[in-house]
């Protein structure tokens, strides 16, 4: 098997094709290499193509008129992207940038969209992927709503910190975010995020050292970013 054919066999969403299936699937598609901070496409433009991430990681965001990021989705090896304008014949609905080098497999988007027709097994799979997508949009609409940034923080430092817990035999090392990333990931400004750290600081609930945090008080993270009201 080719680069492509042997993406396409070990990916959940096409798990049961026999290998023939898998081969007419993979002459559909094209690989494509992008450096790090390359732009793919814009918001607003036309739907050329469905991509999956093969190595890499892509960034889908917003980016208001002010110039400042909203971060949508951290896109990962495995993870397809533009499906839905591919779709819905509609314009692209964020902006996506590489952030580290990366590559992605390409499919034009009238033949992805014979390939869901055709093997309707991979149609019910990508369903499933877009109930777990639409859980995830309704909790960042939570967030945005009904949180101030500094709870916003806490949820989201509380969270890697989990997360940090449980990959740490299979992701040793992580790289920690910097304050520019935070505040593009939770909708706001690096100063607030930076005022919001230095406070958490002085709580007790975190420690602050050459821009490293370490969590100090995890369940106190929790507990005020499920608070209601203002700080």
């Amino acid at each position: 098997m080719d680069m492509i054919e042997t993406f396409l066999a070990q990916h959940p969403y096409f798990q049961g094709l026999k290998d023939a299936q898998i081969a007419a699937i993979a002459r559909l598609a094209t690989t494509r290499q992008v450096a790090a901070g390359e732009v793919l496409a814009l918001e607003g433009d036309p739907c050329r193509a469905v991509y999956f991430v093969i190595r890499g990681r892509v960034r889908a965001f917003k980016l208001s008129p002010q110039g400042r990021e909203q971060v949508i989705n951290d896109l990962l090896p495995g993870q397809i992207f533009y499906l839905v304008p591919a779709l819905d014949d509609g314009v692209l609905p964020t902006t996506t940038r590489a952030a580290t080098r990366t590559t992605l497999l390409s499919f034009p988007c009238p033949d992805f969209v014979r390939v869901l027709e055709g093997y309707p097994d991979v149609a019910v799979q990508i369903l499933r992927e877009f109930a777990c997508r639409l859980r995830a949009l309704s909790s960042l609409i939570e967030d945005l709503s009904l949180r101030t940034v500094p709870q916003r923080l806490a949820k989201f430092l509380a969270e890697r910190a989990q997360e940090r817990a449980q990959e740490r035999a299979q992701k040793p090392g992580q790289r920690q975010l910097t304050q520019r990333e935070m505040a593009a990931q939770l909708g706001t400004v690096r100063e607030v995020i930076a005022r919001s750290l230095a406070d958490f600081d002085q709580r007790g609930w975190i420690h602050l050292e050459r821009g490293v945090i370490e969590i100090e008080d995890l369940d106190a993270l929790i507990e005020f970013s499920n608070q209601c009201g203002p700080m």
